[in-house]
Formats: C-alpha cells, sequence, structure tokens
C-alpha cells in the first residue's frame, strides 16, 4: 500500500468521530486489534445506516471511489461505499441492512452489529471500536473463505504465542 495503514486509520477514525457516526471495525483489521499478523488489504467497517453512509460519502467527497449503493454476491447483502485514502481502500457499510452468508447453515444472517458491544482497541497505535472478539470468530467461521481460515487460527492461538512465533523466526535468521 502507498501509505501507512495507521495514517489511514487516524483519517477515519478523525471523520466517523467528527460527523458523530456509530461504527465498527471488521475483517482482518479487527483480527488484527486480536493478534492476527497477517498483512491487511483494505479497512473494513459498519456504520450505522444508510443515512450515514450518504453523510460519510458528502464528507469525503474527492475521496469517494464507489458511492453508497446495494451490493450482494456469494458473502454479502449490504449496502456499502468504498473510500479511498493515501492508497488505502475503506469500505463502509450500512450495518442495519447487512446481511452476511453462512455457509455452516446455508442461511443468510443478520450482520448483527452493536455498536455498543465494540471494544475499543489499538491498532496501528489507534483507538478504534472493534468487533467483539468472539463475534468476530464466529462471523468469520460462518464466511469461512481462505483469509477467514488464516484469521481464525491466529485467533485461537493463546495470546502471545503468535509473537513468540514471530520472535523466534526473527533471531534464527540472525
Amino acid at each position: 500500500m502507498a501509505a501507512d495503514l495507521a495514517d489511514a486509520l487516524r483519517w477515519i477514525a478523525q471523520v466517523l468521530n467528527d460527523l458523530a457516526i456509530p461504527h465498527q471495525v471488521v475483517g482482518g483489521l479487527a483480527a488484527r486489534a486480536y493478534g492476527s499478523t497477517r498483512p491487511v488489504a483494505d479497512i473494513d467497517l459498519y456504520v450505522s445506516d444508510e443515512a450515514a453512509l450518504g453523510r460519510l460519502a458528502s464528507a469525503c467527497g474527492e475521496h469517494l471511489r464507489r458511492p453508497p449503493e446495494r451490493h450482494r454476491d456469494e458473502h454479502w447483502d449490504l449496502t456499502f461505499l468504498e473510500l479511498r485514502w493515501n492508497g488505502w481502500s475503506v469500505e463502509a457499510a450500512a450495518a442495519s441492512t447487512a446481511r452476511v452468508w453462512d455457509r455452516r447453515t446455508r442461511e443468510w444472517a443478520p450482520a448483527g452489529i452493536r455498536f455498543e458491544d465494540s471494544e475499543v482497541r489499538e491498532v496501528e497505535g489507534v483507538r478504534l471500536p472493534v468487533m467483539p472478539k468472539l463475534q468476530l470468530v464466529d462471523y468469520k467461521a460462518g464466511l469461512g473463505r481462505e483469509v477467514d481460515r488464516l484469521d481464525l487460527a491466529a485467533l485461537e492461538r493463546p495470546q502471545g504465542e503468535e509473537r513468540a512465533r514471530m520472535g523466534r523466526r526473527d533471531r534464527s535468521r540472525g
């Protein structure tokens, strides 16, 4: 990516806070908040509803790459927008109507975002409201993509085990 992830996080957090839009970080970035070390491809988050998406789109004018619109594929049925900031894609979806395909039940399920349950975690030095860990594990288990399986493996390791493993690997190179 072109710019530092921390800079992108500070930018979007400031915009959302200035607009007083409830939000919750999900996806790979949320997994990172709980210890995953895989590279993050983009910034995924939920906001309250379509009205919040509209306000966000208006406030981010030149950074808007995809206006708020309905999207449905094999994993999601939701309304979202895409912003681009210094090489980073920021995708925000409306939680109020978002549904996720659960491969275990073979049914669409509400995303079930409860902003009041968010865990404030530090990611890349930025404090963010993040999907609760148990909900994130269930969310990723239901999606079941390869990237989700990688995150689940990291989330299920005892805390600190991945950092210790990474440290051993770094020492073995030196």
